[in-house]
């Protein structure tokens, strides 16, 4: 297996140096760690690795680490971004993954949590906080309208787009939904763009959100929390945790 690289983009010294210690650790390969975007080039960072890196960023502002997501997107389209911040609420964590973020990490995370949901982004998984999941979950259940009120029998899916949809409430990966389809990853992309084009949404995070609010795939579980997300209209028995897409 090959190991899992991490770029840390960290504003403060200490916090970057902390975290590349504690990471070390966890059997991660940090090849970088810089204070600012603009000054590294991570096209070296790529060529040079196994594999392509997660960048793990926290910088000064929220806007900073926004602005430092929509650089590297649009010029390493190829890495894995995760935001790490303190600030954590469905808003913030919308506009990160409209900004081409993979992830959304909070700060009271443990060390050993964030290792593997590091891991977890490098083999194309998305991760967001489960709290903010159940928030924009509850959101769409109990207003329909704010995320679009069409009906499973209005957008004309298919019966394998329905299988695909299935397995994106669960938080399967191409990969993951290739195998266990036998099918190519290749018509699972295909299949993924169609859905999305269907049910009007931008990302596989709003099409399974949408797919829990009309009752599909009841038994997916969230990753940390262990929670159906039939239960989703239960906020009080959240757990902290993330959701994995």
């Amino acid at each position: 297996m090959k190991p899992v690289n991490v770029l840390l983009l960290i504003r403060n010294e200490i916090q970057r140096e902390g975290l590349r210690r504690l990471l070390l650790d966890q059997s991660l390969a940090i090849i970088g760690c810089y204070a600012d975007y603009t000054s590294f080039d991570l096209e070296f960072a790529v060529e040079g690795a196994d594999n392509p890196p997660v960048v793990l960023i926290d910088l000064s502002t929220m806007q900073e680490n926004l602005d430092a997501c929509r650089h590297l997107r649009a010029n390493w389209p190829q890495c894995r971004i995760v935001i790490f911040a303190a600030k954590c609420d469905g808003q913030t964590v919308a506009e990160a993954f409209l900004a081409g973020s993979d992830g959304y990490v909070a700060k009271h995370t443990s060390v050993s949590s964030l290792g593997n949901k590091l891991m977890l982004v490098a083999l194309g998984e998305k991760i967001i906080p489960a709290d903010v999941f159940l928030e924009l979950s509850t959101q769409w259940t109990e207003n329909p309208a704010l995320f679009g009120s069409s009906n499973l029998s209005d957008v004309n899916l298919s019966e394998r787009e329905l299988q695909i949809l299935e397995r994106l409430v669960h938080g399967d990966a191409n990969k993951v939904i290739s195998r266990g389809m036998a099918i190519t990853e290749a018509t699972v992309k295909v299949h993924v763009k169609a859905i999305l084009r269907k049910l009007s949404v931008a990302n596989r995070t709003q099409a399974a959100i949408w797919g829990v609010s009309r009752g599909i795939g009841k038994g997916a579980i969230t990753a940390d929390s262990a929670m159906p997300l039939s239960n989703l209209s239960a906020p009080a028995h959240a757990h902290p945790g993330n959701h994995i897409f």
